[in-house]
This record gives C-alpha cells, sequence and structure tokens, in this order.
C-alpha cells in the first residue's frame, strides 16, 4: 500500500494523530475534537472508539511505549470504557464493547490500516489451536465441546486442529494464520479445511466467516469439506435428529442462501431437512452432536487420510482421480436411472467445494 492511499484510508476512516493521550482528556476536549460526526450521543463514539486504537498503536510502532501484551477485553477496561464514562456517552443499553469489537474488525479489514499485532494484544483463544506437521490440514470446530475429539485426531494424524468457541475471531485468525506461516508453508498452495459445525444457517455462516478470515490474512485456496451433513446419518435418524431453523423475515434471505448452498452439494438426505406444506416450507438443521465421534472418524479416515504428506503434484493428481471417478459414476447413474434425480454419488467427497 502507497502512502497516498492509506493517508485516503485513514481519512476515510476518521482516524488523525493526537498529541494529547486522547484516553486522559477531560469531558470538554473530547467533545470538542469528537463531536462531529455524532448522533445519538454528543461524541462519535466509533470514531474515539478507532482513534484511541489507532494512537495506541502509533506509540507501540514508534516505540513510544511497550506491546499493550493484554486481550482486547482489558484494553477495553482500561483506555475506553473510562474514557466513555468521563465524556458521559457510556450506555447501559447497547454493548459498546461489541461496537468496539467491530470497529477494530473494520480497521483491520476494511481499512486495512493495521493488525492486532501491532499493538500486541494477546490471543485468547491459543489455547484451543495446535499446528500439526500437515500443516494445509485444518481440522476445525465451531463448539469447544469438541475439542478433545479434535486433540484426539491432531495426536493420530499430526494435522492442524482449532475450536472456534462459536463465531470466529478476526484476531484469533491473525495469529493462526501467523502460527502456519512460521512452519514456512506457503500460504498460496491449497489447504483442506474439514468443518464439524451445525448443519444450519449459523454454522453455515461460521465457517464462510472462517473462511472469508483466511482469506483475508493470505491463504486463498481453501477446499471445505462438511462432515456434519444429513448423509452421515440414516433417513430415519434425520427424522429423530432434525430440528426447525427460526423462520421470519429476518432469517428469510440467510436461509435461502444456506439452502441454495447446501442443495448444490447433492445429499441425497437433504429432501428430509425440506418440507413443504401449501405455500409454507419448513427448513431443518442438524446439531453438529447428532454426529457420533466415531461416525467422523470414520469419514476423517476416508476422506482425510489419502490427502497425509502429499506434496501439491501429488494432491492434483489424487483429486483428478477422484473427479475421473465422480463422472463415472455420473453417467453410470444416468443410464441406470434416467435424468429424474441428481447422483450423489456424482459430487465431491461429502461437502467439498473450493471457496
Amino acid at each position: 500500500m502507497t502512502l497516498p492511499e492509506l493517508t485516503s484510508r485513514l481519512k476515510d476512516g476518521g482516524l488523525r494523530h493526537f498529541d494529547e493521550l486522547i484516553h486522559e482528556q477531560s469531558k470538554e476536549w473530547l467533545l470538542a475534537n469528537f463531536s462531529e460526526g455524532a448522533s445519538d450521543f454528543p461524541v462519535n463514539i466509533a470514531r474515539l472508539m478507532r482513534n484511541i486504537v489507532w494512537q495506541l498503536r502509533e506509540r507501540v510502532m514508534s516505540g513510544a511505549r511497550d506491546p499493550l501484551h493484554e486481550l482486547v477485553r482489558t484494553f477495553w477496561y482500561m483506555f475506553i470504557k473510562p474514557t466513555l464514562a468521563r465524556a458521559g456517552v457510556l450506555s447501559t443499553e447497547s454493548d459498546q464493547y461489541a461496537q468496539l469489537v467491530d470497529n477494530m474488525v473494520a480497521m483491520v479489514k476494511e481499512l486495512d490500516a493495521m493488525r492486532y499485532k501491532d499493538i500486541g494484544f494477546r490471543d485468547d483463544n491459543a489455547a484451543n489451536r495446535k499446528v500439526g506437521g500437515n500443516v494445509h490440514i485444518i481440522l476445525f470446530a465451531e463448539k469447544l465441546g469438541h475439542r478433545a475429539f479434535l486433540d484426539e485426531v491432531a495426536a493420530k494424524y499430526d494435522i492442524t486442529t482449532v475450536a472456534l468457541g462459536g463465531q470466529p475471531s478476526v484476531i484469533n485468525v491473525e495469529y493462526m494464520v501467523d502460527s502456519l506461516r512460521a512452519t514456512g508453508v506457503d500460504l498460496r498452495r491449497s489447504f483442506y479445511l474439514f468443518s464439524i459445525v451445525d448443519f444450519d444457517t449459523s454454522g453455515w455462516i461460521i465457517q464462510q466467516a472462517f473462511l472469508d478470515d483466511l482469506k483475508f490474512y493470505g491463504i486463498p485456496n481453501a477446499r471445505l469439506i462438511e462432515l456434519v451433513n444429513p448423509d452421515q446419518l440414516t433417513p430415519d435418524e434425520v427424522k429423530l435428529s432434525r430440528y426447525p431453523l427460526p423462520a421470519g423475515l429476518d432469517m428469510k434471505l440467510k436461509n435461502e442462501t444456506w439452502l441454495r448452498q447446501v442443495r448444490e452439494r447433492n445429499y441425497k438426505n437433504q429432501p428430509l431437512l425440506e418440507e413443504k406444506a401449501g405455500d409454507v416450507v419448513t427448513l431443518y438443521g442438524l446439531e453438529s452432536e447428532s454426529i457420533s465421534s466415531q461416525r467422523l472418524m470414520a469419514e476423517l479416515e476416508q476422506v482425510m487420510v489419502p490427502l497425509l504428506g502429499k506434496n501439491e503434484d501429488l494432491l492434483k493428481i489424487y483429486e483428478l482421480r477422484k473427479l475421473n471417478q465422480a463422472v463415472k459414476d455420473l453417467i453410470i447413474h444416468k443410464i441406470t436411472h434416467g435424468e429424474q434425480t441428481p447422483a450423489p454419488a456424482a459430487r465431491r467427497p461429502k461437502g467439498a467445494r473450493h471457496d
């Protein structure tokens, strides 16, 4: 990024240099310097938060102070919350900590003006991540409850694992990619991601956000394989395990997008997660816990183990063979069954696709 480009981005983000330490200033000073663009409060809270973050980064990068070595939440209590209180704009009705997190994500991903490590924030998810010798194979879970299973797989196959603990955090992904880069792996190579997330709209959003964050930090070639899907269960098990997805106008677009995505996988049991009564369609999902660890391990042995220890050329040969077999299966299916239904065997390994 050129200096003019950075200058333009900082201006667009409302960032500027202050000689005074913002978080130590009086209410009058804060009102005088951060009232521009304010709406519900006398202070533009987003701009105030961003400039405190930016000033701390400036001071750390220049050597004027040591890196923070604290959690983002600790930073909130040390720098942001007292400043909002002094300015008279600390709210009990809105989650202003979440607002801080959102603004920091914007500074990193939208403005591309900084990285979390510039300030020295601690990674609060480091204990839930392991980097294996097979760096390019990543098994990730939505819930921390799957960590014991991830550890078991990592110990057995020497792969990379991470338990996200819900919606992935941008700071966690930044430090994870730094850990991968430290092994010397070429981040532009093919990565294979195996997900253990709920088979529903929220799970889909979580894994898409994780893929997007990985791409932002330099891993553009990631193939996703969903381990939790309706074909891991029998039809009767699907009917027993399924649950209705939240509906309503606020979920309509999300549900439609998720449904379009999963239909492309051609899971043979997917119709069991869609029920139509007149004009009303009820969609169902599956909890990640509905698939036993024994079945998850069996699936990994089938679709992940062949990828272990292979270089990029060997992986391409392996994928071409899988593709050729899928095409043959599709031709045979069409000959024997006609064009009425899609052939389940014609899809890539369960859930696989390019992102």
